[in-house]
């Protein structure tokens, strides 16, 4: 078994947490980004306008998977494995992009007359499926970001286009333009986008030549990427299908309340996202290191579900205050729809731990049996709850299906049941005081802002008491922090 040396660890150490610094610097920006284009497009576009534009990105999710088909992180090991042919292998990998893209693109397009997508519809969904599938072949190489821990530059690139898209919001918003132009907008954003990040990858000669097409390759990446390819459609669906189905089976003035509601609680996603995309490159050099590997995996348990239940604990019991005072008295109605769907990210942060996990062990098969079990599940319930609940039922029909994807499928398998169980037993003693701080919040009559002060001290001081964060966990980040300076000091003298 190979050990790395204190040496080797403390430069390691050193690169992850100047990486996990620009990665969270940068990830707070873009939230800030994110939830103040979000606030803008609700205003501006009123509740029935933002149910048509949800609607529309909605249906195109179901088809995204497709444009990468799960390649990504296959990509990004073999890449991280085999760095002097890593070239080949991002050219592999956005060729047969490429194709997969245009065949799903023209197959959306095909098929969304029969989910009352039709008239005017088309148009936009064209312009809406040229960006989320077309121009993934030339994003695709940023990959390389990642495998040299070099992350900054693929956070740069999303707040480059965060800030274009806000600019251009403010303009679209300023002369009422219609939402033609609003989905145009955020295409050309999108190419922009993919244009700065191949330019860059080109100019400073990141991904290494010859690019050539491994056809070997090529077929080994498309069956190792199978199973992620199918767990993707899944998460899509039931991640998606709940606003296609209110989009046909409601109004899309309550589709827009439910859309705001989403939009605020998927905010919260960029932590776990850039949180585990860091450690990612460093946990797959553990798969054959069980104790360092469980080690990583019990921090990561515990550093996001702590983040995951606050959140929950915070946003519940003041969900109806929250969607008035950021959304304005037309959607202060939403309340309810907010305070459920916020307790999805659970499953959310959960999952994405232990999907990483699984792909660093080699064991992704498993993604795509939960993934359609969870999708299925969304499915079944959507059509039971939104007729009797409408949208408050399709949030409750997310949360459980998440919950069955994320984290009970994988207690069937063998090979999968230690790691959903270090999650599950690191997640409860969360679970119980976000719940308590959420009741107590709730029944206690203060204005707003004292009763969010309230229930970030309660979650926090409880959090340190009952071993939600311990002391192991904040001395490793010291550690951490500290050999991040060291190593920055180091290389600027």
């Amino acid at each position: 078994m190979s050990v790395a040396t204190p040496l080797a660890e403390q430069k390691l150490g050193g690169r992850v947490v100047r990486n996990l610094a620009a990665l969270f610097a940068g990830r707070g920006i873009s939230v800030v980004l994110s939830a103040a284009a979000t606030i803008l497009l609700a205003r501006y576009l009123g509740r029935e306008r933002l149910g048509q534009y949800g609607a529309i990105y909605s249906y195109v999710g179901l088809f995204v998977w497709l444009g990468t088909f799960g390649m990504e992180p296959i990509l990004s090991r073999e890449s991280s494995l085999r760095r002097e042919q890593a070239g080949s292998i991002l050219f592999t990998g956005s060729v047969l992009s490429a194709a997969i893209g245009l065949l799903a693109a023209i197959l959306a397009l095909v098929l969304a007359p029969h989910f009352d997508y039709g008239g005017g519809l088309l148009l936009l969904l064209a312009l809406a499926l040229f960006d989320n599938l077309i121009l993934i072949p030339f994003r695709l190489p940023g990959i390389v970001f990642q495998v040299d821990l070099r992350q900054w530059y693929a956070v740069g690139f999303g707040l480059f286009r965060q800030i274009i898209w806000l600019l251009a919001l403010v303009v679209l918003a300023t002369g009422q333009a219609s939402l033609f132009w609003v989905i145009l907008a955020r295409t050309l954003c999108g190419v922009a986008e993919a244009a700065v990040t191949f330019y860059v990858i080109l100019r400073r000669g990141l991904v290494p030549r010859p690019w050539r097409f491994l056809s070997e390759e090529a077929k080994d990446i498309l069956i190792q990427a199978s199973p992620l390819a199918i767990s993707a459609l899944a998460i899509n669906v039931y991640a998606r299908i709940d606003q296609v189905m209110l989009h046909a089976m409601s109004t899309d003035k309550i589709l827009g309340g439910y859309v705001a509601a989403v939009n605020m609680t998927e905010v919260y996603s960029l932590f776990p996202v850039a949180f585990m995309d860091s450690l990612f490159p460093v946990i797959a050099r553990t798969a054959d290191q069980p104790e360092l590997f469980d080690r990583y995996m019990r921090f990561s348990f515990r550093s996001l579900m702590a983040i995951a239940f606050g959140v929950c604990a915070v946003v519940t019991p003041l969900a109806g205050s929250m969607m008035l005072l950021v959304f304005g008295a037309k959607y202060a109605t939403s309340g309810p729809i907010l305070a459920a769907i916020i307790w999805s990210e659970v499953a959310v942060f959960f999952g994405v731990v232990l999907k990483m996990g699984l792909i660093v062990r080699n064991l992704q098969r498993y993604l795509a049996a939960s993934t359609i079990a969870g999708a299925i599940i969304n499915i079944a319930l959507n059509f039971v709850f939104i007729p009797r609940w409408g949208a408050v039922g399709a949030a409750w029909a997310t949360n459980i299906s998440y919950t069955v994807a994320s984290v009970l499928v994988y207690l069937l398998f063998k090979s999968s049941r230690s790691m959903a169980w270090m999650g599950i037993r690191t997640s409860l003693p969360g679970l119980g005081l976000a719940l308590g701080v959420a009741a107590i919040v709730f029944y206690i009559p203060l204005p707003f802002f004292a009763n969010f002060v309230l229930a970030i001290l309660l979650y926090c001081a409880g959090a340190w008491l009952v071993g939600v964060v311990n002391r192991s966990d904040v001395e490793r980040v010291r550690q951490l922090v500290l050999e991040g300076l060291v190593a920055m000091r180091l290389r600027a003298a």
